[in-house]
């Protein structure tokens, strides 16, 4: 027998959605004749459990307990900064218990120079025992003994060879710092950092260079509270439940924050568009407000809309809610740093003072 078509099925149903409409109103107007103070309280009572249905829809629905990240990349390159991001990676590897894997990649020209100017062939062999010594006096006594610890040299471009990496260890975290030896100055990103950003398939946490008194991250790390930036385009509840469990495994609070973009204006414009933006920030804060109030089962959340440019603005706010960990989404990792130095997400990065944990488009916690 051939399968009727959807609009036939579609023809059915709404005639017998058409019936029994009739035959409720027949029903309602005969009780309503009879005892009109009943029919009154049933339609409370049915307009109370409708309400009661809606509010249950909205409410996120409890999660399954996020294990955290239990096995940890990172790649160094025997810099300074490379050594602060090892001491983060202890840290969080320590919190979960994880396996941590730390990576060096030679590279082949230095390799080839370093070997015909010093006559020696055993260079990349060093390399190994370098490593091995930089993560004993690198880690902590506690840390060497409680964590599971395997380093590895390779030979080629740093990015490909972090990216190697993580597929054959499978890590749930990669650490890096997002300045190394090529990075000259404070307000470029580090072109290998760059590219891992752009490829992974897993958070990444970047960690700026330290201030001239930080050699390695507090014991209560990242303190009380997380900043999370979100954008409210689309639908931005998968973004505030990661960053809510990520709060929870770290045992911390949550700050939501969105800046709206500060609008280009010539100074004749300033009074109109200054109402316009205030309009804006009004719309937001309402709408993250709601969110907020949908997490505050889950974890103590507080919201937080501003105006101006991204960068700025967030940079004010953590350093007056002296948060220590920022986490932002790589909605799109192709287009993610737009014209590189000139983008948003990269001033965002680049001039971070506490560590930023990205995430890319498709990463859950699981």
């Amino acid at each position: 027998m051939p399968k009727p078509s959807n609009r036939v099925v579609q023809a059915i149903t709404a005639a017998m959605w058409k019936r029994d409409r009739l035959q409720l109103r027949v029903a309602d107007a005969v009780l309503s004749s009879l005892a009109p103070g009943r029919r009154r309280r049933s339609t409370a009572r049915r307009a109370a459990g409708e309400r009661a249905a809606l509010i249950d829809m909205v409410r996120p629905r409890p999660s399954k307990p996020w294990s955290g990240f239990r096995s940890v990349l990172c790649p160094i390159d025997f810099s300074d900064e490379s050594r602060l991001a090892l001491r983060y990676a202890e840290a969080i590897a320590l919190r979960g218990k994880a396996m941590l894997s730390v990576t060096y990649a030679n590279d082949p020209l230095l390799i080839a120079a370093a070997a015909a100017a010093l006559h020696d062939r055993h260079v990349a062999k060093r390399s190994g025992q370098e490593l091995h010594d930089f993560v004993e006096s690198t880690l902590s006594t506690h840390a060497r003994k409680a964590l599971r610890v395997r380093t590895r040299v390779s030979i080629g471009d740093p990015c490909g060879e972090i990216m190697k990496a993580a597929a054959r260890t499978h890590p749930d975290l990669i650490v890096m710092g997002t300045h190394g030896l090529t990075g000259a100055d404070r307000l470029l990103l580090g072109s290998t950092t760059l590219s891992v950003l752009q490829r992974t398939r897993v958070p990444v946490l970047a960690v700026p260079r330290a201030s001239e008194t930080e050699t390695a991250p507090d014991l209560s790390w990242p303190g009380e509270r997380i900043v999370a930036s979100l954008e409210l385009d689309g639908s931005p509840d998968r973004d505030v439940d990661i960053a809510s469990r990520v709060a929870q495994w770290f045992g911390t609070s949550l700050l939501l924050l969105h800046v709206v973009a500060e609008v280009a204006r010539p100074a004749w414009l300033a009074g109109d568009l200054s109402a316009h933006d205030r309009i804006r920030v009004a719309r937001a804060q309402t709408q993250l407000d709601t969110i907020a109030a949908r997490m505050a089962s889950q974890v103590k959340t507080e919201s937080r809309v501003v105006c101006g440019k991204v960068a700025d603005e967030i940079a004010v706010l953590i350093a007056t809610e002296r948060a220590g960990l920022l986490i932002t989404a790589l909605h799109d990792q192709r287009w993610w740093f737009g014209a590189r130095r000139g983008s948003i997400s990269y001033h965002v990065l680049s001039q971070a003072t506490i560590p930023v944990l990205a995430y890319p488009p498709h990463w859950r916690p699981r």
